[in-house]
């Protein structure tokens, strides 16, 4: 990462200069600057996305309840996963303010489409927007899958370490993980707790979220109850199954996005400055084409964390020209071969060595 912040300043500045007498903040205000053409928004093409995404989780729903057997319900079911996931998307570049082009439009749209996930809006800027971007990676800081030191998990109770266990060395652990350590501690209300301010912005969105859940559970059974089909069979796939997937999903996202062998955390800001962690302490991951299209290219992470106001119709662009300003930021194509290896490597972190261990054997 080094070679990272040299080679960012001898193509960014204006006239040839050691590398160490370009401040950290310089560095990425140029790569900022270079990837300004791809901040522009489209209001109409927001919209239109906007719409797709809640017209494919409303035919997925119907699909639920109406569907001729049990086939095309288990596929509205599916759809309505995805989109939850999209719709989400959405709502992440609108809370950043990169959807459209009026920012009162942005937090009505982000609001709406992050009802499907039960995303309280505000309560998502603050940890997502303040505390992540502005601190990713950084120990203390930024708690999105924060990793333990092997000190410690040694430290934790029998109970506490099979959890973290579950999360990090499982792939079925960051549903359990998201669901609870970010979604139920961070975001819905008993987030509202670690806050040192409570606005009323943050309780009415929590209240949002939780009229959607209640209707959205009580429309169900209602239909259910209408069309004599088990009430537990479309709560089941009309709700359980596409949150849940939808929960695992953005577990396992946000784990891709900045857990692997050879990415960093950090416990001195300075060194975070240094090493241009915004951009290099994050993956980009390559996934078939129909897949980045489908998740609205947020697997070219990088760019984004970089710079949150480009929007996700750009950031496929805004990608390749960092890419070419800062080649270091190697792209990693997906497999399960890929994920297997973070979960057996990327389990507790040395601090002062700065790489990824194993579990270590319990005191």
């Amino acid at each position: 990462m080094a070679a990272t912040a040299a080679y960012v300043a001898d193509r960014l500045t204006a006239a040839p200069v050691e590398p160490a007498a370009v401040s950290p903040a310089k560095r990425l205000a140029d790569l900022r600057d270079a990837l300004a053409p791809w901040r522009r928004r489209s209001t109409p093409l927001a919209l239109a996305l906007t719409a797709a995404d809640l017209l494919l989780f409303a035919v997925g729903q119907v699909l639920v309840v109406a569907g001729p057997g049990l086939a095309l319900r288990v596929l509205g079911a599916l759809l309505s996963w995805v989109g939850i996931v999209r719709l989400f998307l959405i709502g992440h570049d609108a809370c950043h303010g990169a959807l459209t082009d009026s920012d009162r439009l942005n937090a009505w749209i982000g609001r709406v489409a992050f009802l499907p996930s039960l995303t309280p809006f505000s309560m998502w800027h603050v940890g997502h927007n303040v505390v992540h971007h502005g601190f990713n990676n950084v120990r203390g800081r930024d708690f999105v899958w924060e990793p333990m030191s092997a000190d410690e998990y040694r430290q934790q109770t029998p109970w506490r370490r099979a959890l973290e266990r579950l999360y990090r060395g499982s792939a079925f652990g960051p549903g359990p993980y998201y669901f609870w350590e970010i979604w139920w501690k961070r975001l819905y209300f008993p987030g509202l707790a670690r806050l040192r301010t409570r606005r009323a912005e943050f309780v009415g969105d929590c209240t949002a979220v939780t009229v959607m859940g209640v209707a959205w559970i009580g429309g169900l059974v209602a239909a259910a109850l209408a069309t004599g089909t088990s009430p537990w069979l479309l709560l089941g796939l009309g709700f359980v199954l596409p949150f849940a997937l939808w929960i695992w999903t953005m577990g396992l996202v946000i784990y891709l996005h900045h857990t692997a062998p050879d990415i960093r955390w950090f416990e001195d800001r300075r060194e975070w400055l240094r090493e241009a962690a915004q951009a290099t302490a994050t993956r980009h991951l390559r996934l078939p084409g129909f897949f980045e299209t489908l998740l609205h290219q947020i697997m070219a992470h990088p760019a984004h964390h970089l710079d949150g106001t480009i929007p996700c119709y750009h950031l496929k662009g805004a990608q390749q020209r960092l890419l070419e300003l800062v080649p270091e930021i190697e792209p990693v194509r997906f497999s399960w071969r890929y994920y297997r290896e973070c979960l057996d490597t990327c389990q507790v972190y040395d601090y002062a060595a700065g790489g990824w261990q194993p579990f270590p054997a319990a005191a």
